[in-house]
Parts: C-alpha cells; sequence; structure tokens
C-alpha cells in the first residue's frame, strides 16, 4: 500500500472515529474514494487502532500535539518502540513470577 492511500485511509478512520461511529474493515472500504483490499483495510484500521488511545487523551487535553493523519516520525516510532520493548519486560516478570508460584 502506498503512502498516500494509507494517509487518505487514517484520515478516514479519524473522521469515522471522531463521529462516533463505529470503525471496521468494511466500513471503512465502503467509505474510502478508492479500492481498498481487505488486508489494506486491515492495516489501516489496525494501524489506528494502535495509536488511538493518545489520539483521545489529545482530544480530551483540548490540544493537539501533532497533526495526527501525518505518519509517525523516526523519532516517534523509536519512543514507541522502548515504549512497547519495556512494556514487554514488565509483562515477561509478571508472568515468570505468576509461574513460579504455580509450582
Amino acid at each position: 500500500m502506498n503512502n498516500s492511500n494509507l494517509q487518505q485511509l487514517h484520515a478516514l478512520c479519524l473522521q469515522i472515529h471522531k463521529e462516533g461511529k463505529p470503525l471496521s474493515v468494511g466500513i471503512l472500504r465502503a467509505k474510502a474514494p478508492f479500492k481498498v483490499s481487505v488486508t489494506e483495510a486491515i492495516e489501516a484500521v489496525k494501524r489506528f487502532n494502535a495509536h488511538k488511545p493518545s489520539i483521545d487523551k489529545q482530544r480530551d487535553n483540548g490540544s493537539e500535539k501533532r497533526n495526527v493523519d501525518l505518519p509517525l516520525s523516526r523519532g516517534d516510532l523509536y519512543e514507541r518502540i522502548d515504549t512497547l520493548e519495556k512494556e514487554v519486560a514488565d509483562l515477561k516478570q509478571v508472568l515468570h513470577k505468576l509461574l513460579s508460584d504455580i509450582k
């Protein structure tokens, strides 16, 4: 999927979300101004849902820190990866503790 189509789908996901409608692959495909395959729609919805909490938080604060229609910058991606790696490490520790408690 090219970057332009992905940006358009992301903007469409945001519009659907702001309207308070549930976001689904079928709705996204139906509203898209161009032909979208099921796999492209799934990928767009996944990417949107991965960042939706930060979009909601920005809206709740009343100020947007960045234009959510643009893809994440390299620095934002590295920050997100670091956060996710820390969360996975924490989950591994909890799981290990739970499994050792069971034995």
